[in-house]
């Protein structure tokens, strides 16, 4: 099952991306697609945006750029965030939102 602050490899727009799950997993258990925020190398300084590191190299969850994907568009799971960056994401997401 696909769950929250799990990280795949996602077909987007004829290509593959990596993606983080933030729709709740209480969604991604019964509905046939899932939000994802893409993951970028390219480091820009915007507000809703996460900064973290992957592999060896800074990376951002650009969490402006939120999608709803089907889940067979879901390729390979790479992993899961830090621990760390779950938080991050859920203040950044009131932020976006106004909550």
């Amino acid at each position: 099952m696909v769950k929250r602050f799990m990280v795949y490899e996602v077909q987007v727009d004829n290509e593959v991306k990596p993606c983080v799950v933030i729709s709740p997993d209480e969604l991604n258990a019964v509905l046939p697609y899932t939000m994802v925020a893409p993951i970028t190398s390219r480091i820009r300084p915007l507000p809703y945006r996460v900064l973290l590191e992957m592999k060896g190299k800074d990376v951002q969850i650009a969490l402006d750029q939120i999608r709803t994907r089907p889940k067979k568009d879901f390729l390979r799971k790479i992993g899961r965030l830090p621990d760390a960056c779950h938080e991050q994401i859920v203040q950044v997401l009131k932020q976006l939102f106004e909550l």
